[in-house]
């Protein structure tokens, strides 16, 4: 009956430990930084890696260093993914800047980070082309970005914040970490109160953006749908026509996913 009653607690580790690896990328982690990152005791996470080992979802470098093996990666190719849908989400994000005239982005999470789904250029000359499709970056440093975290539990949200200034663009350094955060929480606050950001200065100063979240059924992934340029193109009295048509979007896209 004991054993019973821990397994779940057993898998929650496993699942977060598998998450750690995974975002230490190609490097792959050590013990002591599973350790660190999980807030779990090392004999815990040696013994649980020695199963995941023996089960064939992480191997060990010859520097000791984890990575994730081939047999996790089989289960990952079985589970829903955006990427499925590429093509057509690719064409509502060009449908989407064709009729607002500026740079969109469609992106999902993936663990502390944000991945790039399509980028869509639209006819207005001067561009904020920051992000390219394919790119992953910390949930701190882009609308879609701030989106995803903000759906967060609190303490990952504050995880992230406090590691601000490893990630951030360096226009943010020169002013000063602290203000960014504060920026950021405004940003979070935002989003949670209104359930979309709208504004200037949140990523980048100098540039405004505008972002909201794809809705989908609980559990399914995150996806957030964003717009930036310039600040003299996203005023305040363009906000009700600019969220009209994220929303739009994003039901299209949800549809996409059968509802994902």
């Amino acid at each position: 009956m004991e054993r019973d009653t821990q397994q779940p607690h057993v898998l929650a580790r496993a699942a977060i430990i598998l998450e750690a690896i995974a975002s230490a990328g190609a490097a792959g982690a050590r013990l002591l930084d599973l350790a660190e990152s999980t807030q779990l005791a090392r004999p815990t996470v040696h013994r649980i890696l020695g199963t995941l080992k023996e089960i064939g979802y992480v191997r060990q470098l010859e520097n000791r260093r984890y990575l994730l093996d081939r047999r996790l990666g089989v289960l990952a190719l079985a589970a829903p993914s955006p990427i499925d849908h590429i093509s057509e989400l690719q064409e509502l994000a060009q449908d989407l800047a064709d009729q607002l005239g500026d740079t969109v982005y469609m992106a999902t999470r993936y663990f502390d980070g944000v991945y790039y789904l399509a980028r869509a250029v639209g006819r207005f000359p001067i561009r904020a082309e920051t992000v390219s499709v394919g790119d992953v970056l910390p949930l701190t440093m882009t609308y879609s970005g701030i989106a995803i975290l903000s759906q967060l539990p609190e303490d990952q949200q504050e995880e992230l914040l406090s590691r601000l200034h490893q990630n951030e663009h360096h226009q943010w350094t020169e002013i000063g970490t602290e203000e960014h955060e504060q920026v950021l929480r405004r940003a979070l606050t935002q989003f949670r109160r209104d359930g979309y950001l709208y504004g200037s200065d949140y990523v980048i100063p100098g540039l405004s953006g505008a972002a909201i979240l794809v809705p989908g059924a609980p559990g399914s992934p995150l996806v957030s749908l964003s717009v930036s340029a310039i600040h003299s193109r996203l005023p305040e009295s363009r906000e009700r026509e600019i969220l009209a048509a994220l929303r739009s979007t994003a039901r299209r896209v949800s549809r996409v996913f059968g509802g994902l």
